[in-house]
Parts: C-alpha cells; sequence; structure tokens
C-alpha cells in the first residue's frame, strides 16, 4: 500500500477540507535528519528493553483489552480518547495523575485559527498562508513546515469541533505580539475551561473508560515483533497491563524531569517551573528505545515574567509600553519589546536567575495588573532612579546611567538593542516589580507523520503507536526558546484530534506513511 497524502487522510477521517501546500516532496516535509534515536531493535536480534515487555512477560498482570488505549489526559489526550470513540472505538484513557487536563489546564486557552466565524464577525480578512508564515517567522522557517500548516488548515475545524464539546471560544480584540491579523481565539475560563468542558463531554460518553491515578510504565510488544500491543503499568499497588490494537501518547514533555531538561534543554534549568506535574518525559522514553526519532528536543515555552514576590505570571504589557529590565547590578541586558519566550533564557542568565522590570507612570496608566500589584504589595518605589536603585537594592550610578541612556535613546528613536517601540519619555516617578523566568512546557520529542504515526529515522512506522501533543516533534522551533503563542494547545488539539480518529479506523497492518 502506497503512502497516503494529507488530502487522502483528512478526507478519510471526516476531518474537513484542505488547502494543500505547493510542492510537498517527502524530504520537505518529513522530520529532520536523525537528531536522537535510531533504528529499532528486533526481538529476533536478542534485544531487552529498559521499559517495554513483551506480551509473553505480562502473564501475571491483570489484564483488560480496548480498542485505543489513549496514555495521558492533557488536550491531546482528551482530544484523541473524544475523536477515537467518534469513529466507533472503545477508549481507555489512562493519566497517572489524579485529575486530567495537564498542561492544557495551566494554559491560556488560546490559539491562533483561520478563517472562524468569530474573525467573520470581526470583519477580519486572513489566510492560511499569512498565519504559516506568523508561525514559521520566530523559528527562522527551521521547522517542518507540513506540521504547521496541517494545524493551520484544520484550526477552523478544532474551533468548531471543540464547541460541539462545549467549548466556548471569543476572538482577542487586540492584535497579539507576532500576528498579522486578529486569530488568537481564547476559551472562555482560559485552559481550566477549556478541559472542563472536553473532560465533561467525554465523561458522558460511554465509549471511553477513564482511569486516573493509573501510572503506565512502559509499552507491551508482540512477543514475535516489535509492534505495540499495549501498556503496562499500576494503578494503586495492583499491577496491570492494557492491550488494544492501537496506542496514542499524549504524555506530555519534560519540562518536570530534571535530568532531561538538563540533557536538552540546559539554560532552562534554572527557570520557575510553571509545569504540569505529569511533565516527566517517560512517554518520549519508552518511544526512543524502540528507535523512535527524537526531534527539536532543545526547545520549549518559556516566559519572562514570572513574579518573584506573588509567585504569578506578571503582565507583559509594562515590558511592550516602554518599561525596561535591568538586572541586580543595573544594567540592561536585552531588547524588553520581543516575544515573552525568548526573553525568559536572558532573564534566567543573570545573577541570581532575578531581573527587575523598571517603569513610569506611563506604563502605570495602560496596565490592567498595577493595582494588584500595589495591593499585593510588590511593587518598589522611587522618585528618582537613586531612590528606586535603593529599594531594589542596585548600585545608583550604575542604573541613574542606564536610565538616561534609556532616556537618550527615546530622543533619538532607538536604543542600543534595536529596540525602536519606544514610550514618549521615562521620567520619575520610578516603579520596579522582581522577575524571574519561566519554563511552561517542552516543545520536543518524537517524530510524528500528518497521521500520529510514531516514525523511526529511516522512516518506518512503529507499528501499532501513535503520539500528539507534547511528547511530539513541535513546531516553535529547532531549539532554545523561541515560541508563538498557541502552539502548543492547537498542536496538542488537532494531532490529538487526528492521531485519536487514525487509531481507531487503522489497523497496524494498514498503517502507512501520511505525508
Amino acid at each position: 500500500m502506497g503512502n497516503l497524502t494529507r488530502r487522502d487522510l483528512l478526507k478519510g477521517l471526516g476531518l474537513g477540507s484542505v488547502v494543500l501546500a505547493s510542492g510537498g516532496a517527502l524530504a520537505a516535509c518529513s522530520p529532520n535528519e536523525n537528531e536522537t534515536g535510531g533504528a529499532a531493535k528486533t526481538s529476533s536480534q536478542g534485544s531487552s528493553y529498559q521499559f517495554a515487555k513483551r506480551k509473553s512477560d505480562i502473564a501475571g498482570m491483570t489484564q483488560t483489552e480496548t480498542d485505543v488505549l489513549v496514555i495521558g489526559g492533557g488536550g491531546a489526550g482528551l482530544c484523541a480518547a473524544l475523536s477515537a470513540a467518534e469513529q466507533g472505538a472503545q477508549v481507555t484513557l489512562c493519566e497517572k495523575t489524579s485529575v486530567l487536563g495537564g498542561a492544557t489546564m495551566l494554559s491560556s486557552g488560546k490559539i491562533p485559527a483561520v478563517g472562524t466565524q468569530q474573525q467573520m464577525d470581526m470583519g477580519e480578512n486572513d489566510s492560511v498562508d499569512a498565519c504559516v508564515m506568523d508561525i514559521m517567522r520566530p523559528n527562522n522557517y527551521s521547522v517542518r513546515p507540513d506540521l504547521v500548516r496541517t494545524v493551520t488548515e484544520q484550526s477552523k475545524d478544532i474551533v468548531e469541533w471543540t464547541e460541539k464539546h462545549g467549548a466556548v471560544w471569543t476572538i482577542d480584540q487586540a492584535l497579539y505580539y507576532g500576528q498579522t491579523a486578529h486569530r488568537m481565539h481564547t476559551t472562555a475560563d482560559a485552559g481550566k475551561g477549556l478541559t472542563d468542558a472536553l473532560v465533561a463531554s467525554m465523561s458522558a460518553n460511554d465509549a471511553i473508560t477513564q482511569m486516573l491515578s493509573c501510572e503506565m510504565q512502559g509499552l507491551v510488544l508482540a512477543d514475535d515483533s516489535d509492534d505495540v500491543v499495549g501498556a503496562y503499568g499500576k494503578m494503586g499497588k495492583d499491577e496491570l497491563a492494557i492491550l488494544a490494537k492501537n496506542t496514542v501518547l499524549a504524555s506530555s514533555g519534560f519540562a518536570n524531569n530534571p535530568d532531561m531538561l538538563a540533557q536538552y534543554c540546559p539554560e532552562a534549568v534554572d527557570a520557575f517551573k510553571m509545569v504540569a506535574p505529569g511533565a516527566t518525559g517517560e512517554g518520549i522514553l519508552w518511544a526512543q528505545e524502540l528507535g523512535a526519532n527524537l526531534q527539536n528536543m532543545g526547545a520549549y515555552q518559556g516566559h519572562a515574567f514570572h513574579g518573584v514576590d506573588n509567585g504569578k505570571t506578571l503582565e507583559q504589557g509594562i515590558a511592550n509600553n516602554g518599561g525596561i529590565m535591568v538586572n541586580q547590578e543595573g544594567n540592561r541586558f536585552a531588547n524588553e519589546y520581543t516575544g515573552y519566550s525568548e526573553l525568559s533564557p536572558h532573564v534566567i542568565a543573570q545573577s541570581d536567575n532575578i531581573a527587575y522590570l523598571c517603569f513610569t507612570d506611563a506604563q502605570v496608566a495602560k496596565s490592567a495588573k498595577y493595582a494588584e500589584w500595589e495591593a499585593e504589595g510588590i511593587v518598589m518605589k522611587g522618585a528618582s532612579s537613586a531612590e528606586l536603585a535603593a529599594a531594589i537594592g542596585t548600585d545608583a550610578a550604575t542604573l541613574e546611567k542606564t536610565i538616561t541612556e534609556y532616556q537618550a535613546a527615546i530622543e533619538k528613536g532607538e536604543d542600543k538593542f534595536n529596540r525602536s517601540h519606544l514610550p514618549e519619555s521615562f521620567d520619575g516617578p520610578y516603579y520596579a516589580v522582581k522577575v524571574t523566568g519561566e519554563i511552561r512546557h517542552t516543545q520536543g520529542g518524537m517524530a510524528t507523520d500528518l497521521a500520529g504515526h510514531v516514525l523511526r529515522a529511516d522512516k518506518s512506522l512503529i507499528k501499532g503507536l501513535y503520539a500528539a501533543g507534547g511528547c511530539t516533534e513541535g513546531f516553535s522551533s529547532r531549539g532554545g526558546a523561541a515560541y508563538m503563542s498557541g502552539n502548543g494547545l492547537i498542536q496538542a488539539l488537532v494531532f490529538g484530534k487526528i492521531a485519536g480518529a487514525a487509531a481507531a479506523t487503522e489497523s497496524p497492518e494498514s498503517a502507512t506513511i501520511v505525508e
């Protein structure tokens, strides 16, 4: 059976119409050359695995069977389970923690979407091509365009599909940083609202069995091949194995795994961990030992504005509207008018991983959060630069020089970091809040094709295994903190839905690469 195209897949699964990219040679839209992993060993080579077990090895465990096993209960897993059930499959979803939602629950609930009713009601003229370019621009066009185009083409459908499952989307009235059109859609009550809606829909579906506090510990392989036939683990003190026609890994990234973070994202090790507790990367390791091709493992989403004194993510608008960041020595260190994620490693690299966001009444007047900061007592103040220096504990002469240079740059229209988006002035009184950088989730993992099949480096399939969400190859960057808001969530939702439908309608023997 020949390779399928994206058009074949989406038409066959009823996932909406698409507009295909021009060109589309396999070399242009397949995973990059092997970054980590390789061809899997076969059982005939006498291989033994750290995590995987053969079917004959689980004979003593309590066993159940299902059509589709979904491992992970975040946005990708919820969409995979719902989508598989819609295709007529019996589904078991295992979540190792006691609650569903994962990184989606912690998210802002934002995705970029094109052609929605919300955009039409606003009168926004947008296109798939424009959205694709906006997502590709921050990573210097280094990631797989087929992944980006697929989520963009399917963005309207995922908004409408999740609405049928109870989500409520509105379009942001402000033009979001890095976007050339009004396309950022936000769910009511952010990520929690989206999670609650999907969980409620899943709970009402008799075809889906939910197993919480169910910790899968590895994949189950056939005795005579490395085909995946399920997974095994523990639920309480009980050892169990769940056998399935197909298995979907939706097990999140590795931002909460110190060893993996140190290996792949060392500059983010000291970041504040605003991450899902379950983001410990084991699904990636399970697939890696079977030869899965890992890609973009150094990529992650950060946030440069974590309030040290209140433990909350602070408003970026203060910086966008002319605020500056200084380190403990009183020096600026980066252009503050940039993406919140891209700025995060710059903050973490400063002494004690600390910076101070400094601003004036001009920024206060445009802030939606300043009154809250004032009430929480986290704002340091000074009528002059010298008084502000005393309040934050930095050298007065250095901070005065920093502010004087910034004032001169405002007059000139450009500062030493080539920032030209500047306020009209930067005169006292002055204010400051203490910040550090966050890591929110990683953006690298196992490479998949456009149906969610997990790929080896030689582009062969690991039969019986699909993946979606934070454990898969992202498209924010090849490495580092470059990130367009909404990338992680839209990838989880769209590819969770696609992988679930494919897992429900294919057999391991019939599965073939979708380009």
